[in-house]
């Protein structure tokens, strides 16, 4: 059972140094900072342009509208005709976009590097909490059985992604939400920036800067509880177990254990820096399931991250592999 819309919220939020002007808005100067708005993997969605012509800006928004639907019907599980939900109602899926297949593809591989902390397969144990709370006699956790039963459908490795063709394990349901947000705003920069846009900031869910602010100034990345980042280059992604809980009390929340099918408790928000915004958002939800030893584990495989966390009781650690390329300040 899912819930008919997301409820995430996020953790960072974007600090202009200028007052942005909505791209629907009145006539503005030769040129200025403007802002696109709308949903995307149903979160708010943005994207800021540094000082640029009026007329550039507003005709972008049409393109970037119409390649977030595209994209939406390949990955999102909130649409009940797309590729994702037809796999998950089928078990099988015949000729898939290249979208999916490359989502997915990533996914196999973070879920590979990260010794499964990532899988794709969750989706059962998100399915039974949400079954389970939306019995309002049940109060607490659903019972060890419950997880059990969920669990056996939870294995990454039961996923056969064919040349021409995508294979479920028995019962397995599948989700990219884990990476999806992340997929979608690659594609978005990735287009901008093929269209002559450099200087600009996408934030579909997770963020990423193609470049500084025009003047080479960075963007400035707010956190909550914390010192804001500075963003030249590259992305950011946060996850945070408090952006969807389950159950009247919240007593449990999306970002699942595989291996215990449990809501995660290590971390109260982890935010990942990396070139790409799907594998940062793929690996922000990775390691809020690990502990402190595990996140300095897998480190060796994890060049070119910077990792933030911060505890329950508020205590913040910092991780790196690799240089920190576009973090500056």
């Amino acid at each position: 059972m899912l819930p008919d819309h997301p409820t995430r919220r996020r953790a960072i939020t974007i600090l202009a140094s200028a007052v942005a002007v909505a791209i629907a808005g009145p006539a503005s100067p030769a040129r200025a900072d403007f802002e696109w708005r709308g949903t995307a993997m149903g979160a708010d969605a943005r994207i800021l342009f540094s000082d640029i012509e009026p007329g550039c800006a507003r005709g972008i928004a049409t393109l970037v509208e119409a390649e977030i639907d595209r994209l939406e019907n390949a990955l999102s599980l909130f649409q009940s005709g797309s590729e994702l939900c037809r796999l998950n109602r089928d078990g099988a899926l015949a000729e898939p976009g290249g979208d999916l297949r490359r989502a997915l593809a990533l996914a196999l591989q973070v879920a590979d590097l990260t010794n499964g902390l990532f899988d794709p397969t969750v989706q059962a144990l998100w399915e039974a909490h949400v079954d389970w709370f939306a019995d309002k006699t049940h109060t607490g956790l659903p019972p060890q059985t419950v997880i059990a039963d969920a669990r056996w459908a939870v294995d990454w490795r039961g996923v056969r992604l064919e040349p021409d063709s995508i294979h479920l394990g028995d019962n397995q349901r599948l989700t990219l939400n884990g990476l999806g947000q992340g997929y979608v705003t690659d594609r978005v920069a990735e287009l901008l920036a093929a269209k002559g846009f450099t200087n600009i900031l996408v934030d579909l869910g997770e963020m990423r800067a193609i470049a500084p602010r025009r003047d080479g100034s960075p963007w400035l990345i707010a956190r909550r509880d914390a010192d804001p980042l500075h963003l030249a280059e590259g992305a950011l992604a946060t996850s945070e177990g408090s952006g969807c809980v389950l159950g009247a009390d919240g007593a449990a929340h999306h970002l699942f254990d595989p291996r215990s099918g449990r809501s995660a408790a290590h971390w109260r928000t982890i935010t990942v820096h990396h070139r790409s915004a799907a594998v940062a958002d793929a690996l922000s939800t990775a390691l809020s399931i690990a502990s402190a030893d595990e996140i300095q584990a897998l480190l060796p495989r994890l060049s070119g991250t910077a990792i933030w966390a911060t505890d329950p009781a508020g205590r913040h650690s910092y991780w790196a592999a690799g240089p920190r390329d576009g973090i500056v300040g």
